[in-house]
């Protein structure tokens, strides 16, 4: 019995055998790529028994990523090995014949997967580590959180209206309020509002508390008050013209006076201790008086003032229109008709009828630039004419030569007016 099954084995191949290397292609090959060696015995008839092929063991870099193709095909191969070990060993007992060949070629196919590798590669992939936080993220938390802040703040502010009750501008909120236009000044703008305190309202005189009264009036001229967008005193220069929600510009002027800087809003005082006063759609610069919209230019203004006649007319004769109309800015002492009137009449004809000689006088009552009447100070100022007057400024007023300023800051769009009570005459100059 025994030699029977070793000639049995003989014949399958249990002796004598010698051992060659063949390439193969394995029947899964359409999922793995490659060719794979195989181990083919032969006995001593020359019969050739072939072995499953293997996988050769292909070591590749290690990623953080797994193969997903690769790992179908060792799950696919892996179960195989397992279910010829466990097949050799439930034949053990009935059948040692089949035990002795089965063991020796699956020993030989476990040793040829290399466990150890692909146990590693298949079933403990690397562990996916959390990413780190960037190192600019702590600044961009704090970036984000001043604005959030900065938001919510902005929205729990005071708005335009609030803000100059606040400061104690009751008139104003109260001529906002008639004007109707108090729920613009509550929307988002943002706004800049050039608001007159209590005291300006009320050195209005009789006449224009009356014409204020018209609530279309009152709106004009608060609307002059206004600026759209936010300008803070910073932003303010000598001779700046801004436009306001009337339509016209207001012109902006700066002085130093007595060591001190002085701001003007259309000539009106800015009280520079109440500036930039916050709101959250804007920003507030209480005034001490009320601007008045201009008319319009020097020479339009002087023409459609009646105490001016006179001077109308020795503008048109000694062609000075063209000059007091143009942008300027110029400052222009007007002699009233009355002043005009203190010269003898005789002496007033031949000027109006020399055009030159009038043209001369003239241009002493021009001054290049504005100069409203809180940026005068003593002192002499060049003229158009060449030669320069002498100012005077005291608590008594504001004198030129011998001339007294009876109304100041008349307001126009080029410059400004001051009325005086007497003809101004250049040096040496003699009347006809």
């Amino acid at each position: 019995m025994e030699e029977k099954m070793r000639e049995n084995r003989k014949r399958e191949g249990g002796g004598g055998e010698s051992w060659r290397m063949v390439e193969h292609k394995d029947p899964t090959e359409k999922m793995v790529k490659g060719k794979y060696a195989v181990e083919v015995k032969k006995n001593e008839r020359g019969i050739e028994l072939s072995s499953r092929p293997r996988l050769p063991v292909k070591r590749e870099p290690r990623t953080n990523s797994v193969d997903l193709s690769s790992l179908f095909v060792r799950m696919e191969v892996f179960p195989v090995f397992v279910v010829l070990a466990l097949a050799a060993a439930g034949s053990c007992t009935a059948n040692p014949h089949f035990l002795d060949v089965n063991i020796d070629n699956v020993r030989k196919m476990v040793l040829e997967y290399d466990p150890e590798v692909r146990a590693h590669e298949v079933f403990q992939p690397e562990r996916e580590q959390s990413p780190s936080p960037p190192s600019h993220s702590f600044a961009v938390r704090q970036f984000h959180e001043n604005i959030l802040k900065a938001e919510s703040e902005s929205a729990d502010a005071d708005r335009i209206p609030e803000v100059a009750a606040k400061l104690g501008l009751d008139k104003l909120v109260s001529a906002v309020v008639d004007a109707g236009l108090k729920e613009t000044l509550e929307s988002e703008g943002p706004f800049t509002v050039f608001g007159p305190s209590n005291e300006a309202f009320d050195n209005l005189p009789e006449w224009a508390k009356k014409e204020i009264a018209n609530v279309t009036i009152l709106a004009e001229i608060l609307k002059f008050h206004v600026l759209s967008g936010k300008v803070e005193s910073k932003s303010l220069t000598n001779d700046l013209q801004v436009a306001t929600e009337d339509g016209q510009n207001l012109r902006i002027n700066l002085y130093d006076v007595d060591k001190k800087r002085v701001a003007t809003a259309q000539c009106a005082p800015i009280d520079l201790s109440r500036v930039d006063q916050a709101a959250s759609n804007g920003v507030i610069h209480v005034v001490d008086a009320v601007l008045i919209p201009p008319y319009g230019d020097i020479n339009a203004t002087v023409a459609a003032c009646p105490v001016f006649e006179t001077l109308e007319t020795a503008i048109q004769v000694a062609g000075l229109h063209k000059i007091l109309s143009g942008p300027g800015p110029y400052t222009l002492f007007a002699p009233t008709d009355n002043a005009f009137a203190k010269l003898p009449e005789s002496q007033l004809k031949d000027l109006l009828e020399n055009p030159t000689k009038l043209a001369e006088v003239l241009k002493y009552h021009v001054v290049s630039g504005t100069f409203c009447s809180s940026g005068l100070t003593s002192g002499n100022v060049k003229t158009l004419h060449g030669q320069e007057v002498a100012i005077k400024v005291s608590s008594d007023g504001v004198v030129v030569n011998e001339s007294k300023v009876i109304s100041a800051d008349g307001s126009v769009t080029n410059g400004v007016v001051h009325a005086i009570d007497t003809v101004l005459l250049p040096p040496g100059y003699v009347l006809p």
